[in-house]
C-alpha cells in the first residue's frame, strides 16, 4: 500500500467535512456525524504529529537539543549537553554556581548580558553546585564560582575561581 502524504490526509478530512455538511441535508444520524467528527480529529492529529510518529519522540528532543547547542553558548549542565558540545568540537567551560551565592548570581547575570562576547567555539555549562555532587566530584570542584575549562575531548585545560566576566574572557583566550 503506498504511503499517504499530507495532501491525501487533508483531502480525506475535506471529504468527511463535506459529508457532514451534506449529511445535514440528507438527514444523517447524529451518531454518524459524531463518528465522522472523531475521524477528522484523528486525521488532524496524525497530520500535526506525524514527525514524532515517524522518527520517535527522542530524536525530536535530540534535534532540539542539537539546535540549542548550535545557537546558545550558555546552558544548564547535563551529560547530554556536554556530550553534544564535545561532539561538535566545542570547548566546554563548567561554571559551578548556586542560587544563594551573590558572586554566582552577578557572574551569571553578566554572562547572560554579554553572551555575544563569548567565543563561538566555547559553551558554558552551568553546574548546580549544591545538587550535582557527581560532576563536582568528577572535576574536583570544592567551591562555588569555580570555572573549569575542558577541551573537546573532556580533558581539563585550566581552572580558576571566577567572579568577573572580563577575567573569564581573558582565561578563555
Amino acid at each position: 500500500m503506498p504511503a499517504l502524504n499530507d495532501a491525501d490526509l487533508i483531502l480525506g478530512a475535506a471529504i468527511v467535512v463535506e459529508l457532514l455538511i451534506l449529511g445535514k441535508h440528507i438527514s444523517m444520524k447524529p451518531f454518524n456525524i459524531f463518528i465522522a467528527l472523531i475521524f477528522v480529529v484523528i486525521v488532524s492529529g496524525f497530520i500535526f504529529f506525524k514527525d514524532n510518529l515517524i522518527s520517535g519522540p527522542n530524536s525530536s528532543s535530540q534535534n532540539s537539543q542539537q539546535l540549542l547547542a548550535d545557537r546558545i553558548n550558555y546552558l544548564d549542565y547535563s551529560s547530554s549537553n556536554q556530550a553534544l558540545s564535545q561532539k561538535k568540537g566545542k570547548t566546554v567551560l563548567f561554571f559551578a554556581a548556586t542560587t544563594w551565592c551573590s558572586n554566582c548570581i552577578a557572574l551569571e547575570k553578566e554572562i547572560k548580558n554579554r553572551l555575544s562576547e563569548i567565543p563561538k567555539d566555547v559553551i558554558i555549562l552551568k553546574v548546580d553546585y549544591d545538587n550535582d555532587k557527581k560532576t563536582k566530584t568528577k572535576y574536583a570542584v570544592t567551591m562555588q564560582t569555580t570555572l573549569v575549562l575542558l577541551d573537546s575531548n573532556g580533558r581539563e585545560i585550566k581552572r580558576w575561581i571566577g567572579t568577573d566576566f572580563d577575567d573569564l574572557l581573558n582565561n578563555l583566550n
